[in-house]
């Protein structure tokens, strides 16, 4: 099978491409990406592949890369040409995606995101694949409240541009005429064995920004960073037990098993079905942090300016921390059965999870 991608460098995509590869050695990919920096689109997917394959203790990256092709450009200036000239295909697999969770006054990530489905779905016609499979994001489901099924769109209001452009870009995959499967991943957080993540996103700024607050803090007093850390800091997020984190392995695993299954117009939340709480993420972080005194309310009465700044910072997360919304499993446990979610997200899991991000990043605060 050959298959046409966009998106392997991403932290879904990287994931996806080693397990497919790895478990169907007669599959190929080529992939669209984009030069960064001083670094070709080529050189970043070597990069990439070879991180993910040394995560998951595997020595088979150049096997893996020499049935990988790469196309320079962008979702904004889609090569469509080039990438058809590489053809023919099976399918085409479209997960590249600006993740910007935060206002968007000039419309870019809704552009990039919906702009570069509209580009995928009419290079997929061209070419002639029968198949299209897209990686979405459970928030399609923006503001609603209650149980939001597999293959509904019940959303009538949205959080940020973000989950506008998914929404609008899955329903342009459901109303394009192609056979599809949609993937619908949550917030996605270590893998389970260890926590230990290859590119930390979305929550991940909360960890990076209060590791931030107590080094500043300590360094002023004076005082090592290790150390115990109090504070009166509170944190308006509101309190829910409906957090989906869900881990990386989980969801780059499961969806390499969907996709050699038959495309028949599925979509799959990869959710897990045990979201964490609000007061079970504080306390792993303020234990990692040896920290007292931190506190997530509902709101905070005359806030400092301290706790301000928190709240700027953090705002475009924050509705994640107010979901009322359950995601339900159905599609994924008939396709793969009951077993494939015989995993649970807890305190423990959490604890590994945030100590796995400070031993990356900030090693000086658990010394």
């Amino acid at each position: 099978m050959r298959i046409l991608m966009t998106g392997i460098t991403g932290l879904v995509g990287a994931g996806f491409a080693t397990n497919l590869l790895r478990n169907n050695p007669d599959y190929t990919i080529v992939s669209l990406c984009r030069s960064f920096g001083n670094k070709s689109g080529l050189q970043r997917t070597q990069e990439v592949i070879k991180e993910q394959c040394e995560m998951e203790n595997k020595n088979d990256a150049e096997v893996l890369l020499s049935r990988i092709e790469i196309v320079e450009g962008t979702l904004e200036d889609f090569p469509a040409d080039e990438m058809a000239a590489k053809g023919p295909y099976d399918t085409f697999f479209h997960c590249a995606a600006s993740v910007n969770l935060g206002k968007d006054p000039d419309g870019k990530t809704y552009k990039t995101n919906f702009g570069g489905t509209q580009s995928a779905l009419a290079l997929a016609k061209r070419i002639g694949v029968k198949t299209f499979h897209y990686v979405g994001t459970a928030y399609v489901a923006g503001k609603y409240d209650g149980v939001v099924m597999e293959d509904t769109m019940p959303a009538t209001d949205w959080n940020n541009s973000y989950e506008r452009s998914k929404f609008d870009s899955e329903k342009l995959v459901r109303e394009s005429g192609f056979d599809y499967t949609i993937y619908r991943p949550s917030i996605i957080v270590g893998r389970l064995s260890d926590g230990v993540i290859r590119k930390p996103l979305a929550f991940y700024r909360i960890l990076e920004f209060l590791a931030r607050v107590k080094i500043s803090g300590w360094k002023k007093a004076g005082l090592p960073v290790d150390g115990p850390f109090t504070t009166s800091l509170k944190i308006a997020a509101g309190i829910t037990d409906k957090i989906y984190f869900v881990p990386q392995d989980y969801v780059q695993e499961t969806i390499a098993k969907l996709f050699v299954l038959p495309v028949c117009n599925k979509t799959y939340h990869l959710t897990g079905a045990s979201p964490v709480s609000t007061p079970m993420i504080s306390t792993a972080i303020s234990e990692a942090l040896k920290t007292t005194g931190l506190e997530v309310v509902d709101k905070v009465e005359n806030p400092t300016k301290e706790e301000q700044l928190v709240q700027r910072m953090l705002d475009d997360l924050l509705p994640y921390f107010k979901s009322n919304i359950t995601f339900d499993s159905s599609n994924v446990i008939e396709a793969l059965g009951a077993e494939v979610l015989d995993w649970k997200l807890d305190l423990d899991f959490l604890r590994k999870m945030v100590h796995a991000y400070y031993q990356a990043n900030n090693p000086e605060l658990l010394e």
